[in-house]
């Protein structure tokens, strides 16, 4: 699972993959964390003065969160309901640091390059259309920057007892459960960018060579 994006020395990390008792491996700088609200890291210590926040914003109540974090307000009880997990009640960073993740690169990632089928009204579950926090990142990197660089990617199925983050306790099979992402193509896609040069692979996961 992505971690750490390094583009032009800009530090790309994804929601809330921490710095704090892992600098040894992943470095300190952020230059960017990207996350959906869920994801925001709940610590203050991994917020520094110098980042831009970027929200991926996928419902309407993440629209109310992120203007609750930009104003420094409590997050309505009502907002706080359509969340699947706790989320942050308040981000250290001035307003100007926050930016929003256009949603045109989203759908340019599912529609464009995974080649995903348009949404379609469900009674029940999801469609496996909806790209990952990491390959998002990475189509957006390669937008902005010369050279791109990924650490901590890949997703070897294969192995189920694998680590799936370097910060928490949960393995490959995890990502069993994560029924709207479609891990094949994302994983062929990844592997087109590496084999072309697009972007490099530090540490070897996209091949599962870890």
């Amino acid at each position: 699972m992505l971690e750490v994006i390094q583009s032009n020395l800009q530090f790309f990390r994804l929601n809330s993959a921490p710095v704090q008792g892992y600098t040894d491996h992943v470095g300190n700088k952020t230059t960017i964390r990207m996350t959906y609200p869920e994801g925001a890291p709940l610590s203050d210590l991994e917020y520094y003065s110098n980042d831009l926040f970027v929200a991926v914003l996928f419902k309407s109540v993440d629209f109310n969160w992120l203007e609750a974090m930009i104003k420094n307000e409590t997050v309505p009880l009502w907002v706080r309901l359509f969340f699947w997990k706790h989320v942050a009640e308040k981000i250290p960073l001035q307003s100007k640091q926050f930016r929003i993740l256009n949603p045109v690169i989203i759908k340019n990632t599912a529609m464009d390059m995974l080649h995903y089928s348009e949404p379609q009204p469900r009674i029940w579950g999801w469609s496996q259309n909806v790209p990952t926090m990491g390959i998002v990142a990475v189509v957006l990197a390669t937008h902005l920057c010369d050279e791109v660089s990924l650490a901590g990617f890949g997703y070897d199925l294969n192995q189920p007892k694998t680590p799936l983050h370097y910060f928490d306790n949960l393995c490959m099979a995890a990502m069993n459960e994560q029924t709207m992402h479609n891990l094949t193509t994302e994983t062929r896609f990844l592997q087109k960018l590496v084999k072309e040069g697009t972007v490099t692979d530090l540490s070897g996961g996209i091949h599962c060579e870890f």
